[in-house]
């Protein structure tokens, strides 16, 4: 096909993730992409490992770093002047931010706004497809294709995902859309709270229609993302991806394609960015997008919710069944947002 792809990738202080990502892509069937990688304010070690591995290919298995001799990948330094004039050629053009967002904990630009420099960079250079996978993924060599052709064959589909696996749960699906209900429910089943696991069986085939796409792993139209507006950068982390989706719906079909699957490395992912911090982005994220999107009585008791969870989780805390960073995290994360405080 001729539809030429940027792929956005976001990456901090995860070098070991991140090759082995960028190897996953680089295997796909598919010619017509480029990566544009964004570094997030990372130490000079992760970035000088991602150089290393586009000039020899290292890549990391159980923590063994292997050298495979392979054709170099080029990765070219983006600066406000580049226009990239041959697209599809398999580079990677680097966005180095320095940039720390004014945040409680901020290390960088944080999630959306990160995304956002790759999609803007996207755009600005006319791919006619924009995509998105996290450092933490891994994909299947026939992803990028298959997600493609389908949006090529249905024009009202303005973005897509695969089913989405865990990482450290291989049998298990992390993600496979949803359909919200306008209720408090709906916040319910977007966080996660019931820890049920959904087990990957061949009962999970086909593509349906979703309310939101999985962020972490997608692929936009163009144009679409444009009007969308891109994330809204209210959002440190968490689920910036689904406000982003209920603008995108407007605008036409998400899908799932269940039939393709990537893997999500969460746990590995979680440890380098720490449990304190995920947990305060996470809560701070799920209120902001209760205020934006919910209705007076979502918000009555959605607040509410989140307020009573509060006392749940120190006693599990005294308890022993709960980690002191992520409690400590989801307090300080509903207290900073209550009160309008970032630091």
């Amino acid at each position: 096909m001729s539809k030429n792809l940027a792929i956005t990738v976001l990456t901090w202080n995860d070098w070991k993730n991140t090759v082995n990502c960028l190897e996953s892509i680089f295997q796909n069937k598919y010619d017509n992409f480029d990566v544009i990688l964004v570094n997030n304010n990372s130490d000079k070690e992760h970035i000088d490992k991602i150089y290393e591995w586009s000039n020899n290919n290292i890549i990391v298995q159980d923590d063994e770093i292997i050298f495979n001799s392979k054709k170099n990948i080029s990765i070219v330094k983006v600066d406000r002047d580049l226009v990239i004039d041959k697209k599809g050629k398999r580079n990677i053009y680097l966005i180095d931010s320095k940039t720390r967002k004014d945040e409680r904990w901020a290390v960088n630009l944080g999630c959306t706004a990160g995304i956002n420099l790759g999609y803007r960079f996207s755009l600005e250079q006319n791919y006619d497809y924009i995509a998105r996978i996290d450092c933490d993924l891994i994909i299947t060599d026939s992803f990028i294709e298959n997600i493609i052709q389908l949006m090529e064959n249905n024009k009202d589909v303005v973005a897509a995902s695969p089913k989405i696996i865990h990482g450290g749960l291989r049998h298990t699906i992390w993600w496979c859309g949803f359909k919200m209900h306008w209720s408090f429910l709906k916040f319910h089943k977007l966080m996660n709270l019931k820890k049920k696991r959904i087990i990957d069986n061949a009962s999970y085939k086909g593509i349906i229609e979703t309310d939101s796409i999985c962020g972490c792993c997608s692929i936009y139209r163009s144009g679409a993302l444009k009007l969308s507006g891109l994330g809204d950068e209210e959002f440190f982390f968490g689920p910036e991806d689904m406000d982003l989706s209920f603008r995108l719906k407007k605008l036409g079909k998400l899908i799932v394609i269940l039939d393709l699957k990537s893997i999500h490395n969460i746990v590995s992912s979680a440890k380098v960015s720490g449990w304190l911090s995920r947990s305060y982005y996470e809560a701070k994220g799920f209120l902001t997008l209760i205020k934006k999107t919910g209705n007076y009585m979502d918000k009555i008791i959605g607040y509410s919710y989140f307020l009573l969870r509060i006392p749940y989780f120190l006693i599990l805390l005294f308890l022993k069944k709960r980690d002191r960073d992520r409690v400590y995290g989801y307090c300080l994360g509903c207290y900073d947002f209550f009160f309008k405080k970032n630091k």
